[in-house]
């Protein structure tokens, strides 16, 4: 259901996209910025239903691995500043209270978690606000073992205590939210509380009217045995694409369309293949470094993305088998990107396609094998 729904979706998405790059009449612009919004609300609708019902068929396994705080309350604060900015909101963080970074948990989904919190906070809050987003260790069990308080505080809107009783079922929203215009579809905070109910923690919520709410999520997690230096991120490429080519596998024809001209408009080599098997074709056949970076779709008749990609990894010549290959499907759940992994692709990115997003993760792929990184 989800690939179904998705695949217009992309469409939909991307041909607002080219539009706007081809509109210059105003009233046009402003129609497409309305669609693009739209389409934005209904995609986030989508996966809040489809995560709840994954949710509640068990379909959701919690991992466990090496994963670093400071770095989640980063990726945090880089993804909600600019709507903070623009809405004028004091946006800050807080860590003087931990002691232990570096722990082994899922730190996708406890980032989730804290984005969640973090925009309800910001969507809730009137300009000028101000908002806080904190984490506190209590204290350190046995087998090294920490409890930690992830707290979201603002001074919104607020919640009312008879509400307050109803706030993590599905799509309830209080009155006021709804009659002040704030778009919601009620899910946001029953996906939260049932993912934290997986990593087997604690949500509370205090509130008042008027005066802003405050949402505290407790969970344990085993702490790293040796302290890992934390080194440099390496700077991603941002510059011009230069002469780059980009193979891209797709099946169907209005993503080939969309995918093509956006990565043309950008600057890049556009070179295509209807399936995997004419992908592999192409790779053995042309020169071992004649594309810098493939897009390979998932579903596609003969041969799909998976096995496309483990044939491109198993090839003789290092140049051929080292080619970064970036999964581009609409299958955007866990296991689909762990999958892709294990394919041995480098990145799974979801359609519908965020421009964006791709092409900064095409540009940090690229510079990443120029440089011998990857």
């Amino acid at each position: 259901m989800s690939h179904d729904i998705r695949t217009p979706m992309n469409a939909i998405v991307g041909f607002t996209a080219l539009a706007k790059n081809a509109a210059s009449n105003e009233t046009v612009l402003n129609y497409l910025d309305r669609i693009e919004t739209a389409s934005s609300q209904l995609l986030k609708l989508l996966n809040d239903v489809l995560e709840i019902s994954r949710l509640e068929a068990g379909k959701i396994q919690i991992e466990e691995k090496p994963c670093d705080l400071l770095d989640i309350l980063k990726n945090v604060q880089m993804a909600v500043h600019p709507w903070a900015t623009e809405k004028k909101i004091d946006f800050s963080l807080d860590v003087s209270q931990v002691h232990h970074y570096e722990i082994y948990g899922d730190g996708q989904k406890l980032e989730q978690i804290l984005l969640r919190l973090t925009k309800n906070a910001i969507k809730y809050t009137a300009a000028g606000g101000k908002i806080t987003v904190a984490i506190v260790e209590l204290y350190e069990q046995l087998q090294s073992y920490a409890t930690y308080q992830f707290i979201v505080e603002d001074n919104g809107i607020g919640i009312s205590e008879e509400f307050q009783k109803h706030i993590f079922e599905p799509f309830e929203r209080e009155q006021n939210t709804t009659l002040s215009g704030v778009q919601g579809t009620g899910l946001g905070l029953t996906i939260i509380r049932n993912m934290i109910n997986l990593m087997e923690g604690d949500i509370e919520v205090q509130s008042v009217p008027g005066k802003g709410s405050k949402f505290t999520v407790t969970l344990a997690f085993r702490l790293h045995n040796e302290t890992e230096k934390r080194g440099e991120k390496e700077d991603v490429f941002y510059g011009p694409v230069g002469n780059k080519k980009i193979l891209l596998v797709e099946d169907n024809e209005i993503n080939v369309e969309i995918a093509t001209e956006l990565l043309k408009n950008v600057g890049f080599r556009v070179d295509t293949a209807l399936n995997g098997k004419i992908a592999v074709e192409k790779v053995a056949k042309e020169k071992p470094e004649e594309y810098d970076l493939i897009l390979m779709d998932i579903q596609m008749p003969v041969m799909d993305g998976y096995q496309a990609a483990r044939l491109i990894r198993g090839m003789e010549d290092p140049k051929r088998a080292g080619i970064p290959i970036v999964a581009v499907s609409a299958n955007t759940f866990d296991e689909d990107k762990k999958l892709s992994m294990e394919s041995g692709m480098n990145a799974h990115i979801g359609k519908p396609i965020d421009i964006s997003e791709l092409l900064l993760l095409i540009r940090e792929l690229i510079y990443k094998k120029e440089s011998g990184t990857l």
